[in-house]
């Protein structure tokens, strides 16, 4: 896995992808913050 690399694995539970979801989500307004 490189280390450069700013999305997560796949999910298999609903749960783990709303963790997926809030994390990208987070990450994108983060982006956007330090732009």
């Amino acid at each position: 896995m490189n280390t450069w690399l700013m999305n997560l694995q796949n999910s298999n539970s609903p749960i783990c992808d709303m963790m997926i979801f809030f994390h990208d989500f987070t990450m994108m307004i983060l982006i956007f913050i330090t732009l």
